[in-house]
């Protein structure tokens, strides 16, 4: 009997250890319902293109920011690959405890019509936090290419000899929805180069392996006045204030589908995520987003706060996706490649 009662016992004691570990990862992962100890330990933040592009940038300076009004460490992790839908499904299937949280923009809400296999949807799988930011995109090409002008880069690229591509970060991503919007809007048809990210796509464009690519004003700018780039026009209704020599696309009477108001960027938590914790993220980012030095920091390149609540980015992606059914759809039918 005493046998028999040592081995249940010590029976019971090995499988209380077995579940320890199971049980510390569940009380790890525990949150209040009301969110009010949230955080408790840092928060990664995915980014779903290489380092370096504007996602990269707005997202690292939204977590530098965030990190000291949450009392709590936001750490960016790059996600990169596939026009952004290996991260953006990454998040997508987190766990929904407000401690994975991703970067979203236009390619976000457009991926699932380039893509067979996105792995998440944009309207179902995700709770949004609120916009960042809103900014665009210049088509640039190599200053060593000759090029002078956006006539000029036209009118080359409608000659069957003339071999143009665009570098984009992959079928679906913002550069190449920007890439496919013009050469609809120019009547010319480029081949659309992949790439991680824009910051490997800019390597190979000033070693002249492509023609040219649409990039943010950030990357632009610099290489322009190192004499490395030349900027040929840019997105919006208005002239960039930090380049007001750039003529915008709409001066050159071309109307690019999608583009009318740039580009745009936010902040998404996964479905399931307690809206007590989206709050107080939203809350957290809209203040650390007013903040001087943020501003500053982002309004010399062209990027500018933009922010929201979490329902008023949700009815704003929820637009994006429906209007760009449309779009993508004449984008498709009308490019090959």
């Amino acid at each position: 009997m005493k046998l028999r009662f040592s081995l249940r016992a010590a029976g019971s004691v090995a499988l209380s250890l077995l579940l320890i570990p199971l049980l510390v990862s569940s009380a790890a992962v525990a949150q209040p319902a009301d969110g009010a100890d949230y955080p408790t330990r840092p928060i990664t933040l995915i980014v779903p293109f290489a380092a370096g592009g504007p996602v990269d940038l707005i997202a690292r300076t939204a977590a530098d920011a965030l990190s000291k009004e949450l009392k709590q460490r936001v750490v960016v992790e790059n996600k990169g690959g596939a026009g952004g839908a290996i991260g953006f499904s990454y998040v997508a299937h987190a766990n929904p405890d407000g401690y994975t949280i991703g970067s979203v923009d236009m390619s976000f809400a457009v991926l699932s019509h380039f893509q067979d296999h996105t792995g998440y949807d944009p309207l179902k799988d995700f709770k949004m936090i609120g916009q960042t930011t809103r900014s665009t995109l210049v088509l640039v090409v190599p200053a060593s290419s000759g090029t002078s002008d956006l006539a000029s880069f036209i009118k080359k690229a409608r000659k069957p000899s003339a071999g143009t591509s665009l570098a984009t970060a992959g079928a679906g991503s913002t550069p190449h929805l920007a890439a496919l919007s013009f050469s609809l809007a120019a009547k010319i048809d480029p081949l659309m180069v992949p790439y991680r990210g824009m910051t490997p796509a800019v390597t190979d464009l000033l070693a002249g392996r492509v023609t040219g690519a649409f990039v943010g004003p950030q990357s632009a700018i610099g290489l322009a006045k190192e004499k490395k780039l030349k900027i040929l026009a840019a997105i919006g209704q208005e002239r960039l204030d930090i380049a007001k020599d750039v003529p915008t696309f709409a001066e050159k009477g071309f109307d690019l589908p999608g583009f009318k108001q740039g580009t745009w960027y936010g902040l998404a938590a996964p479905a399931g995520t307690p809206d007590a914790i989206v709050n107080k993220l939203n809350a957290a980012l809209n203040r650390a987003l007013a903040e001087p030095y943020v501003q500053k920091r982002l309004q010399p390149l062209g990027i500018y706060v933009a922010t929201t609540t979490p329902s008023g980015f949700d009815s704003f992606v929820h637009d994006q996706v429906m209007s760009w059914n449309a779009i993508a759809s004449k984008m498709k039918a009308g490019k090959s490649h």
